[in-house]
């Protein structure tokens, strides 16, 4: 039976976890540098590990995603440039980026990285599915709220694009790339790879105490069949903050699973050996997620606490150089433990190096038997235990030979009848004279040609982009291509050396400065929105024009804003509205979402202006949304005071500043099981609102913050709020986005 072209993708938060992964039947594995990636908590890779990873990928058959994944600050493009460069010369299979800054960044300066676009995008359906080809994405990750009924709808209506899927891991509660919450609560921002979950918090309503927004984890083995079928071309696991022994067993679970998917009988077999695998894990307890309404409906369980892991125990006392744990299960020295307050709020983990009983060290304790555990990490009695690792093979040797990959070599190569001609980095051409035949039925093909030059190159250099055209259909027999190719290496050995290859690369990296140097700033006269609900009467500032949500069926003197998240079934609604807008004379958009860029492009007439939560926080950004049509653009909310000066005084467009609302700082399509306010241990207090599927949460605290010069535009928000109190919030405006 043939195998299905579905790779299966795992977490590596650092090189054991890498090697974990592939070697339990992992296609693929995606991983983070130091900086720019969406879990900074995680060890991560230096540059020279990621070499080897990448290298071992190489020699192997398996892919490297490098994590790009976070937004990026204007004081930080350059850094972002470098590391950029630095990621081209180490070539991996793809980047994984959220920000369009960085988009723009690698489409015009490094077209040697390929771009997948990251869940913290927020594309959820074929609208946004069908934009990313315009942004020249590769590859689209999925937002984990969609159906999977309705990522069978997109593949039907965007087809050609390859999608991503996760399959198993922990859940965010909230619409990926646009929460908030832990960033308002102290400028941990999740889009910045800090966030504290504040959603695994205890919090308080009229119904009661409870974790309103921890989410179950997602385990997907049951669906496995079902999703082999749908088209998605990756399948990938959550989990770059765990150790290599969970990425051993889940990998191993859903390579069973996905080669058995196609025969029903050995699937039968197949599923309870996987999940008994699984069953070693630590983690939450499963769900289906957000791939079926009825799951969505029970994903969030408000009596359980929001940690992951086995419980293993609790801590009966705490002192100095420790802390005393009562067992419900065995630990062993080399588990990680989190040691997780009643509170819900993050605790510590603690990785087991040393464990006495009665001052005697042992290596192992067991149920109900008082351990003491030594450790610096400071944690409170009654807090609960957490098991989230196990001890794991030691892969120091494996890693400690693992040899780096080589400098990338693209090659763009035209070949005819009469001449082959490749052209190298550093502007060195390789000509070649040729008399060929004219083919007959066995014509020569890019394909063909480009992978037989695929493997030229160097003791160090080699395994770039190659890039092949064939023209007059010249008759070329395998021999003579091969020949060819010995040619090419004999002529690249004598003639190409690293530092060409080098100097290339850095030769766009100075073309980058010399073009963001030269950047000037937009100017425009000022203006005022004010986002007002429909029937809501207000004093508004003085020449303010009104914008409203499409369900408030604006007029055609104000502004339509869009929905942020359309459901692959609610897009023909919201094209219809569109319709009626234009037909009765409506000009200005407010987009929220990428994929409205699709929406609109039957409407080049209308005035395009941007709106939270779609994230400009660098002058990049700003150009790659103003290249496709935006004439004014609202700067990200989490942004500073510095931040948002610094973004003035480089922005190719016109800026707004959203300077008062309640802004909405968590949308889930999860069934949440309060109504109303909410309030944490802290004394912070925050409020539910329903809109038909979505469950939105705000601050009861109003933010109001000062106007920042250059600033071309103001943004008043009344959706949720009239007037801002006598402690109004400031948001990340004095403290800056972290």
């Amino acid at each position: 039976m043939m195998k299905q072209n579905v790779e299966l993708l795992a977490p590596a938060g650092n090189l054991a976890c890498a090697l974990a992964a592939f070697d339990a039947g992992a296609d693929a594995v995606y991983a983070g540098l130091k900086r720019f990636n969406a879990r900074e908590r995680t060890e991560n890779f230096s540059r020279e590990d990621m070499s080897k990873l990448l290298g071992y990928a190489g020699r192997n058959g398996k892919k490297v995603y490098i994590t790009f994944n976070t937004l990026i600050k204007e004081n930080e493009l350059c850094d972002a440039a470098e590391e950029l460069a630095a990621l081209e010369l180490l070539r991996p299979d793809a980047v994984i980026v959220q920000d369009t800054g960085a988009l723009r960044l690698i489409r015009d300066y490094f077209p040697g990285l390929t771009i997948h676009a990251s869940t913290q995008m927020g594309l959820h359906n074929s609208a946004g599915i069908a934009f990313a080809r315009d942004l020249g994405v590769k590859r689209v990750i999925l937002e984990r709220q969609t159906t999977l009924k309705e990522i069978q709808q997109m593949l039907a209506a965007a087809p050609g694009m390859e999608l991503e899927m996760f399959i198993h891991g922990a859940l965010c509660c909230c619409i990926s790339g646009s929460c908030l919450l832990s960033s308002w609560l102290g400028g941990w921002s999740g889009n910045r790879g800090k966030c504290k979950q504040p959603c695994r918090r205890r919090y308080h309503s009229d119904e009661g105490n409870g974790f309103f927004l921890s989410s179950q984890d997602l385990c997907t083995l049951e669906l496995i069949p079902q999703i082999m079928t749908s088209g998605v071309r990756s399948l990938k696991i959550e989990g770059r903050l765990r150790r290599a022994d969970y990425v051993e067993n889940v990998v191993s679970a859903y390579r069973l699973a996905m080669d058995s998917a196609q025969d029903p009988a050995q699937f039968k077999d197949a599923l309870p050996k996987a999940k008994e695998l699984l069953a070693k894990t630590c983690g939450r307890k499963w769900s289906l997620g957000f791939y079926t309404e009825q799951s969505r409906k029970d994903l969030i369980k408000f009596d359980a606490l929001g940690a992951s892991g086995q419980l293993c125990g609790k801590v009966i006392s705490a002192g100095n150089g420790g802390f005393t744990v009562l067992p419900s299960r065995r630990l062993h020295v080399g588990d990680v433990i989190r040691v997780q307050p009643r509170s819900g709020d993050e605790g510590p983990a603690v990785t087991i190096t040393k464990m006495s009983i009665h001052g005697k060290p042992v290596n192992r304790a067991l149920k109900d038997e008082a351990v003491f555990i030594h450790s610096d990490k400071v944690v409170t009695k009654d807090s609960l235990v957490y098991k989230t690792g196990e001890s794991v093979s030691d892969y120091t040797k494996r890693i400690a030979a693992l040899a780096p990959r080589k400098l990338p070599l693209d090659l763009q190569i035209t070949l005819n009848r009469k001449e082959l001609n490749i052209r190298l980095p550093n502007g060195i051409n390789w000509q070649k004279s040729l008399d060929l035949a004219e083919a007959g039925t066995h014509p020569l093909t890019p394909e063909t040609l480009a992978r037989e030059f695929a493997s030229a190159g160097t003791e160090t250099i080699g395994n770039g982009t190659v890039n092949a055209a064939v023209s007059d259909n010249p008759f070329l027999p395998a021999s003579v291509l091969k020949s060819l190719r010995k040619e090419f290496n004999s002529f690249l050995s004598g003639n190409l050396t690293e530092e060409m290859i080098r100097t290339d690369n850095a030769a766009r990296l100075e073309r980058f400065y010399a073009d963001y140097h030269a950047m000037q700033p937009a100017k425009a006269p000022a203006a005022i929105t004010a986002a007002v609900p429909r029937g809501k009467r207000l004093d508004l500032p003085n020449g303010a024009v009104i914008a409203r949500e499409i369900k408030d069926t604006p007029s055609p003197h104000e502004e339509l804003i869009l929905p942020f998240f359309i459901r692959e079934k609610d897009l023909a609604d919201v094209k219809k509205s569109l319709v009626d807008f234009v037909k009765h004379g409506g000009k200005c958009v407010r987009i929220t979402s990428l994929h409205h860029f699709e929406l609109l492009k039957p409407y080049p007439e209308l005035k395009i202006k941007t709106c939270m939560p779609l994230p400009v926080c660098n002058s990049f950004a700003a150009a790659e949304v103003a290249a496709h049509g935006a004439q004014l653009l609202q700067a990200w909310l989490e942004l500073g005071r510095t931040e948002l000066q610094e973004l003035a005084a480089k922005s190719p467009v016109p800026l707004e500043q959203y300077r008062f609302g309640r802004p909405v700082l968590l949308a889930t399509h999860a069934t949440i099981p309060a109504k109303g306010l909410l309030t944490d241990a802290r004394g912070n207090a925050f409020r539910l609102h329903q809109e038909n599927d979505l469950t939105l949460l705000t601050a009861e605290k109003t933010m109001s913050v000062p106007a920042v010069k250059n600033m071309a535009a103001t943004f008043y928000d009344y959706r949720f709020a009239e007037r801002s109190g006598k402690d109004p919030g400031l948001f990340n405006f004095e403290c800056g986005l972290s």
